[in-house]
């Protein structure tokens, strides 16, 4: 037993060094959902007002969920406003729980199950230590996690509290108590709500552990009925009017657990702006403001990598987007290149007559007129990340002076002499005719080939962020392929496969998992779990025109409590093997002697 804990501690030390390492040597200020996070979370403080404005009158919004600026505000007045440093080192802690959290869900899907402790009291005990041991080792030398508690996101919070919310629910249904059922469930629910209230999508996981009640429920409730089987020791136990009454109590429980988290931010959206809001917006926009649907929809029928989204949608409103950066495969026929390429030159010179002369025409001569004044516009807020360019955003960095500000790469001497002369921007503007334009060709290739539209483009999407690197954030961070492209002066050439082979190993092990937890009759509910925690939630993201693979990263701690199962079960097996192989040797050494 001290050999156990003497490893767990050690682990546990291990693992808060290398999240303190992450979060103190590789600091990453590059997301702009950061920057927007701070800006409210210094608002709060400063003006007490939740608003994304610099200046006055700082009006509100509610673009983004409170949980994370909340989070941020208590520990800027704790520690010194915009005290990023102290927010990394907070995470890592948080992270280094979310490992114990992974190792005690892992505990809780295999005790007592054949598969993985098949042997006497005794090893049964030791399998016990070992597999929460595994669990342990596996969430904390994961990298993928990790490198988010460097960063100003939501990730490492979420992560947290969707496992909570997946340990409560699993442990209201292992017990027998009903007492203690319900207040785990009500946990379960709270946890879950403020998953939400850090990232909107998080309640799926809620919505995972109450179908895994009902279903179970009702797959007991209809065997009990038809068959005299024998029940199992848990609170969904007992007659079939018994299991229906506590299916209702399980999912009120939950129900309520949830409601109390949403229900604060849900009122002040409701007093302050007269709408029903108990999470963020689809589209990130306030109410009235234009939202460029048929452009993103026109996006969502071929986009299938995150590439894509950098180059085409995060730029909206802000810069030029090229026709050049959209592949052949977004084109059916060359006419339809040729619509869009008149639909981005209308986006890019909305103020110049002869862009927006049809091609089949002349341009008309030019006009005498007044220089345009770009519009002055508030930041467009998408549904995930902000389009927002570093200077509209970043409030942490104090204004550069002219003399410490970087040159420009190549830029000419002759312009040295106006250096307070900022560049200026394209006069760039989604107008709702060009928005109408992509909306239309967004419909005709959804009826051309409906297949692709709901089906082959999101799977692609899926596959693109799950098999990906989850090398973001990372100082090596990048693309696999192509292999002739790796930056050797990063060693890519070394980070790179070894991310992509871990991908590959937690995969296959989870998968390994859930073909074990499918032959034992006690670990099929918690296959089910595993499932309804993964597959929705990953439809969802794979239906976005948005496939950034930092958003699934919550997922590796469902995988890893599956993997930490598999894992064990092998080790379980090559000690069967070696203690059979042992065996007949000492027999025959006895008898000879």
């Amino acid at each position: 037993m001290k050999r156990y804990i003497a490893a767990a501690v050690l682990l546990t030390i291990i693992g808060l060094g290398f999240r303190l390492f992450i979060a103190l040597r590789l600091p990453n200020d590059e997301p702009d959902d950061g920057r927007l996070y701070t800006r409210i979370a210094l608002n709060i403080l400063d003006q007490r007002k939740y608003s994304i404005e610099t200046e006055e009158p700082y009006t509100p919004t509610y673009i983004r969920v409170p949980g994370y600026p909340l989070f941020l505000a208590g520990i800027y007045a704790l520690f010194g406003h915009e005290n990023n440093r102290a927010v990394r080192a907070v995470q890592a802690v948080l992270d280094t729980i979310t490992c114990w959290l992974i190792a005690l869900l892992a505990l809780a899907w295999g005790l007592g199950n054949r598969t993985y402790t098949p042997y006497s009291t005794t090893n049964r005990t030791n399998g016990r230590r070992r597999l929460l041991l595994i669990a342990l080792a596996l969430a904390v030398c994961c990298p993928f996690p990790a490198i988010y508690v460097a960063t100003i996101l939501t990730e490492t919070c979420t992560t947290l509290l969707a496992t909570a919310c997946a340990l409560s629910g699993t442990l209201a249904m292992k017990t027998v108590s009903r007492s203690k059922s319900v207040g785990w469930l009500v946990l379960a629910g709270l946890t879950g709500g403020l998953a939400t209230l850090f990232r909107p999508d998080s309640g799926l996981f809620v919505a995972a552990v109450g179908f895994t009640v009902v279903l179970v429920g009702l797959y007991r409730a209809i065997a009990r009925r038809r068959t005299a089987e024998r029940p199992m020791n848990d609170v969904l136990s007992g007659s079939p009017r018994q299991i229906l009454g506590r299916i209702i109590l399980s999912g009120a429980m939950l129900t309520i657990g949830f409601a109390v988290a949403l229900t604060p931010w849900t009122i002040r959206n409701a007093r302050v702006f007269g709408v029903f809001q108990p999470i963020a917006p689809a589209q990130a926009n306030m109410p009235g403001e234009f939202v460029p649907n048929g452009y993103t929809g026109w996006l969502r029928t071929w986009v299938d990598d995150v590439k894509y989204t950098e180059l085409l949608e995060f730029p909206l409103d802000q810069e030029q987007i090229l026709i050049e950066h959209v592949p052949d495969f977004a084109f059916d026929s060359p006419a339809e290149r040729e619509r869009v390429t008149e639909l981005l030159e209308k986006y890019n010179h909305p103020n110049n007559g002869p862009y927006n002369a049809p091609h089949n025409e002349p341009p008309s001569a030019p006009q005498p007129q007044a220089t345009p004044v770009p519009e002055t516009k508030p930041p467009e807020q998408p549904t995930e990340r902000p389009a927002d360019s570093p200077k509209q955003t970043a409030v942490t960095a104090p204004p550069q002076s002219d003399e410490d500000a970087p040159e420009e790469a190549g830029s000419p001497d002759d312009e040295a002499d106006t250096p307070d002369e900022p560049e200026p921007k394209p006069a760039v503007e989604m107008t709702p005719e060009v928005d109408a334009g992509f909306a239309e060709l967004a419909r005709e290739r959804i009826a051309r080939n409906p297949i692709r539209y709901y089906l082959g483009v999101p799977l692609k999407r899926a596959a693109s962020m799950w098999f990906d690197t989850h090398s973001q954030y990372y100082p090596f961070q990048g693309e696999l392929l192509p292999l002739s492209a790796l930056d050797t002066d990063l060693h890519q050439q070394y980070w790179l496969p070894l991310f992509a082979l871990l991908t590959l190993s937690y995969t296959c092990l989870g998968l390994i998992a859930a073909w074990l937890m499918s032959r034992e009759k006690a670990s099929r509910r918690w296959l089910l779990l595993l499932a309804l925690l993964i597959v929705p939630r990953l439809a969802v993201l794979a239906s976005m025109e948005n496939p950034e693979p930092r958003y699934i990263v919550e997922f590796f701690a469902f995988v890893l409590p599956a993997a930490s199962l598999a894992t064990l079960a092998a080790y379980d097996l090559l000690y069967s093997k070696m203690k059979h192989l042992l065996r007949p040797r000492e027999g025959s050494t006895q008898q000879s002697d």
